[in-house]
């Protein structure tokens, strides 16, 4: 079959939608923001993929699963296992780096357990582990032909008064000499020699020329002298040099044994090779600091709920035994090209490439390498082409942001290439500066040409235009969505009246550049001396009263910059915070801020208790009107009772979370439905109590549009969901898990709850890509809510590569010119016409159409 059929497509808000997808071609499903684009792309396809693929398995491998609920769907034909690449579904483990995500770093253990050389931590020699033919080899090729020599077993160190006894011995098996601490003594007699607590005993094996006429005879001694030595041989010549060989791993010189050479050998997950002092970790625990937020969530009364804005923790003291590399002493001590493992793993991806290259592989290793150094250079190439050139493979999967792992991701699925599968992706095109954007498409077309159906929610023009198929979904949010606007050639979406995307692809629609540029209210704020990561110890200005764009290609430095520089030095003078963040020599001008707000696409809350109502703060007068309603005062029961993060109203079954998580083992987890309380959260007693007919459970099932209606007499609750309508996310439902929601939608969410709160004070307000999952119609409606708050007297700082959201800043920082160590310099700065000028800046040559010919 060459297409995909659905039929009657009914999840979340989609209106029983038909639909007929090509097989085998790069598909892009967009839509407003709300429209149902994950609905159908994640929580239809590749659920129902999924789905069909576990109940495959045999009821053995599949005993943990006690159901999977199928999609709203009458009917999906033509359907591919399916794969899912989104912006969540990364292990984000301390131990995570983009070498395990990758898997370079499992080729790299491979490498280095096969072909490493250990060297001795104490004496700093080589050890290793040699045949009895590899060591008569090796003395054939170090030594002429004609050398006299010893052949030695070597018996360690032996006490005084067990000596003569060891002597007697020997003399009586045959043996004519020892050496004792390095002079060879005959036995017969037995000789003298003086005291001492202990002596070095060794016995002279045999004496011979070194003649390939007496290889046997050479072999045998050998043999010979490792099985009385304890698998080690040491050949001496008179003339003083020696070789000490062993059979074992086993050092030369001091006598420390060491482990086979595997690959867990060199993993921080491992015990064998994990740090002991840290866990593997490479660090010791920080403090905890505050970001400069006020708590979000639902902690009233003594509830549960977290706020991971009101503190973070501090950052992690590089162990002190391991110096922050996660590995154990013997782990580091294993060199190839000179290098131990974890040295390797710092460099950045085109010096690795390099010192891959300049290994030197005999003939019999160079075959041991091929496979595994022909994996790592596909994955590097691939990352390369995704822009990120920059990353270092012990780059913590934390500190990713949502685009960079979804690429790394993606990076993976590419060195494990497969055919005739279906891959849904989650807008690869965040975080990816309009100068990669074409490298990005070149993957999505080789994933396709390989023989996949690639799927892609995406809202970036180019990408659109680049599909072979556009899907196009609306022509509202929430509600007002999940119907299909048009399905063909993105040609012919262009030319379709009904369609917002269609009117912004031609033009017809657009962002309108503003008519004038703010200047600075109050002077600047200036750091001067910048030198982290890869900042070159640049000097930049922010004009305070003002919309700042920050703008570079990936790893440019635009984080470091924002949040390690200045949001560091701002918590410390504001909130005396003990984080050192990245160095700088001076911050001038903070004393003009009040108040610095870090709104970034971190979740709103680590676990599914955290929902967009508790956040906003919305929820807590809601339970203060169900609480004062007659049904509840004759009850007893107060707010609390109908909050799900506390004992009383909530369903213990599940906790309060409405699902529970079963472990698939070698599969993701998988959440499944509470049956106690099917998914309400509450306890039956709970949901007796109605407002307008609704209970607490329907209530939080609302959309943020809906429960604005339904509670419309109430200034407190109607006031904060008007203010999420207007950052677009009136489609939200209100008890939607903060573990849904997507990192754009996070961050719009914590947008809203500052505008919510109607700050007085001069606050800096920064923020981390906020276009983040928005269609080009919502970013105008965040530009316009951004612009608000700059005009009440507050700074806004944006980390952006939108050119369209870039022509409406005030003022222009463009970073670069390139990525990692070719970065870290101040390209340009000043007003978008003026960064347009700037010939050398990438960012320039995307904004100079966009602002028609406009004057500096």
């Amino acid at each position: 079959m060459d297409r995909i059929v659905i039929k009657g497509a009914r999840q979340h808000n989609l209106k029983n939608v038909d639909l007929s997808l090509p097989r085998d071609r790069l598909i892009v499903i967009t839509g407003v923001s709300g429209s149902g684009k994950s609905s159908l792309a994640f929580d239809t396809l590749f659920a129902e993929g999924q789905r069909r693929y576990l109940e495959a398995l045999s009821l053995h491998s599949r005993y943990a699963v006690p159901h999977l609920d199928a999609p709203e769907v009458d009917e999906i034909q033509g359907l591919s296992p399916a794969i899912a690449v989104d912006q969540r579904s990364i292990v984000r483990s301390p131990r995570s780096t983009v070498g395990t995500l990758t898997e370079i770093s499992d080729f790299l253990r491979l490498l280095y357990a096969r072909l490493g050389t250990l060297h001795c931590p104490v004496c700093r020699l080589e050890v290793r582990a040699l045949s009895i033919p590899e060591m008569v080899g090796e003395i054939f090729r170090a030594w002429p032909l004609g050398s006299r020599l010893l052949i030695l077993a070597p018996l360690g160190l032996v006490k005084e008064r067990e000596v003569p006894g060891i002597l007697r011995k020997l003399k009586r098996e045959g043996f004519a000499r020892v050496r004792i601490d390095g002079q060879v003594l005959d036995l017969d007699p037995l000789p003298r020699f003086p005291r001492s607590l202990v002596y070095r005993v060794e016995v002279v094996v045999d004496r011979l020329i070194l003649d390939s006429s007496k290889l046997q005879r050479f072999r045998d001694s050998m043999e010979l002298a490792a099985k009385m030595g304890g698998q080690q041989v040491r050949v001496y010549r008179p003339d003083g040099e020696e070789k000490t060989f062993s059979e074992t791993a086993r050092c030369t010189s001091c006598g420390g044994t060491f482990p086979e050479l595997t690959p867990g050998l060199f993993s921080t997950q491992h015990p064998a090779g994990a740090c002991a002092a840290c866990k593997g970790l490479g660090a010791v625990c920080g403090e905890q600091r505050p970001k400069g937020r006020a708590p979000r969530d639902d902690t009233s009364e003594g509830e549960s709920g977290e706020d991971p804005m009101d503190l973070e923790d501090g950052p992690g003291i590089p162990c002190p035994q391991c110096r922050g590399s996660g590995l154990g002493l013997i782990s580091r001590s294993v060199k190839l090209g000179g290098l131990a493992i974890h040295q390797v793993s710092e460099m950045g991806l085109e010096d690795l490439d390099r010192w891959l290259s300049s290994l030197d592989l005999s003939s019999s290793r160079s075959v041991i390498a091929e496979r595994p150094l022909k994996e790592i250079r596909a994955r590097l190439r691939t990352l390369k082409e995704l822009g990120m050139g920059y990353l270092k493979l012990n780059r913590t999967a934390r500190s990713l942001s949502g685009g960079e792992a979804q690429r790394v991701r993606l990076t993976q699925q590419l060195g494990t290439p497969l055919s005739g599968v279906l891959y849904v992706l989650d807008e690869p095109s965040v975080g990816v500066h309009p100068r990669d954007h074409e490298r990005l498409m070149r993957i999505l077309f080789r994933l396709r040409d390989e023989g996949n159906t690639v799927v892609v929610v995406e809202h970036d023009r180019e990408t659109i235009l680049g599909a072979d198929h556009v899907v196009d979904l609306g022509p509202g949010a929430g509600l007002l969505g999940g119907e299909i606007l048009f399905s063909g050639p993105p040609q012919d979406l262009m030319r379709q009246p009904n369609s917002l995307t269609g009117q912004y692809l031609s033009g017809r629609k657009t962002i309108p550049v503003p008519t004038r540029r703010r200047k600075p209210r109050k002077g600047f704020l200036r750091i001067v001396g910048a030198t982290g990561h890869n900042l070159k110890g640049i000097t930049v200005e922010f004009p305070l009263g003002c919309l700042t764009c920050v703008t570079g290609v990936s790893g440019s430095g635009k984080s470091t910059l924002v949040f390690d520089t200045l949001y560091a030095a701002l918590a410390r003078q504001l909130f005396a915070s003990k984080n050192p963040g990245a160095p700088l020599e001076r911050l001038e001008g903070w004393e003009k801020i009040q108040r610095v707000v870090l709104i970034d696409q971190l979740p709103i809350g680590r676990n599914p208790r955290s929902t967009p109502a508790t956040y906003t703060g919305v929820f807590a007068p809601i339970r203060e009107i169900f609480s004062q309603l007659p049904e509840a005062r004759v009850r007893g029961y107060g707010p609390s009772r109908f909050s799900f993060n506390v004992k009383g109203g909530r369903c213990e079954g599940c906790k309060g979370e409405g699902t529970r998580i079963v472990d698939m083992f070698f599969l993701p987890d998988v959440s499944v439905t509470c049956p106690l309380c099917g998914g309400s959260r509450y306890r039956d007693e709970t949901l007796e109590v109605k407002f307008k007919g609704k209970s607490i459970a329907e209530v939080l099932q609302m959309t943020v549009y809906e429960a604005s209606n339904h509670f419309e007499n109430f200034p407190s609750v109607r006031h904060k969901l008007e203010v999420i309508q207007e950052v677009g996310l009136g489609y939200l439902r209100l008890g939607q898990s903060a573990t849904t929601l997507s990192g754009g939608e996070a961050q719009r969410v914590k947008i809203a709850a500052e505008l919510g709160r109607k700050s007085a004070v001069d606050a800096l307000y920064l923020l981390d890509e906020p276009t983040t999952g928005l269609h080009l119609d919502d970013i105008r409606r965040l530009l316009h809510m951004l612009q608000k708050l700059v005009d009440l007297g507050h700074t806004a700082i944006l980390i952006e590569h939108h050119p369209d959201v870039v022509k409406t800043a005030d003022y222009v920082v463009d970073l670069g010119p390139e990525g990692g160590q070719q970065g870290g310099n101040v390209v340009a700065q000043g007003t978008p016409e003026e960064v347009a000028q700037v010939e050398s800046s990438h960012t320039a040559r995307y904004l100079r159409p966009l602002l028609g010919g406009r004057e500096r």
